[in-house]
């Protein structure tokens, strides 16, 4: 799973490195471009286009058929019942190429999460990281340290929550150095990335998990830590990100959204396919 992400990373990574030093709208409508771009070849290849084409025409006949008879309470419900089973059948060809979209549109959002989900924590500013340990580690008896990066400081001692069996620290931001954090119980170490950036732009991996494949998909930033671990997943609590428009704040899923929607309907005439 690891590699699978490291890939999917690695061309979204080359996809959004021009977009870096500008405003995040740049990449967001670069990315949802080529999305509805592929999207659309995806769907023309695994859909039923004529048979798309079809079941349209009839739901225009019948919905023509039911205002013209709306008078005609027989007529009408036959028209009415006509046009659910020609929407089932539209709904059954969409199936299809949705089913095949998803996978590689899951791996996407979770990738695109990295990019526009947090935002770098400025000089001045706090943040906690909290460590969650397995069952059969007793947070409470356990010796816990945090080795901060260089530009960070520790700001707190561990807070221990017996109940979740996990330990939080503040760490307070002097420069946005950003590097390795460092995990220490007893002899072990435990590393996660802790990049900080000042471009507008960048990749900021939030979660370092274990090797459960779901969490893996949910988290693609970072290597899952080894199999046979005290820790089950590091957290570092970013700031969450916006775009900003005409004095909105919106989140960066549904811009994607609504962007590739748009896109999509726009392209769908140039590249001849039935939606």
């Amino acid at each position: 799973m690891w590699w699978l992400n490291k890939a999917v990373g690695l061309v979204v990574k080359v996809l959004l490195l021009p977009f870096t030093g500008i405003n995040p709208w740049g990449g967001m409508i670069f990315i949802s471009f080529l999305t509805a771009v592929l999207m659309l070849f995806i769907y023309k290849k695994t859909s039923n286009q004529n048979g798309i084409k079809e079941v349209k025409n009839l739901i225009k006949g019948y919905l023509l058929e039911i205002r013209l008879f709306q008078n005609d309470f027989g007529t009408f419900l036959a028209g009415l019942k006509k046009l659910l089973s020609v929407n089932v059948r539209y709904l059954g060809y969409n199936l299809k190429p949705l089913l095949v979209m998803i996978v590689p549109i899951f791996l996407l959002l979770a990738q695109m999460n990295l990019w526009f989900g947090y935002r770098s924590p400025q000089p001045g500013e706090t943040l906690l990281v909290k460590v969650k340990f397995n069952q059969t580690v007793e947070v409470g008896q356990l010796h816990a340290e945090v080795e901060a990066p260089e530009g960070v400081t520790v700001d707190s001692p561990p807070v221990r929550i017996i109940d979740e069996n996990e330990a939080d620290w503040r760490l307070r931001i002097i420069d946005q150095t950003g590097g390795q954090l460092v995990i220490r119980t007893g002899s072990e170490r435990y590393a996660k990335d802790m990049s900080l950036s000042r471009r507008q732009l960048a990749k900021l991996s939030a979660i370092r998990v274990n090797q459960n494949v779901w969490k893996q998909l949910l988290n693609p930033g970072e290597k899952p830590l080894p199999g046979e671990t005290e820790i089950k997943q590091i957290e570092l609590v970013y700031p969450e990100a916006r775009l900003k428009f005409l004095g909105l704040k919106i989140h960066w899923l549904v811009a994607y959204f609504l962007l590739s929607v748009i896109a999509g309907f726009s392209l769908k005439g140039l590249f001849k396919v039935e939606i």
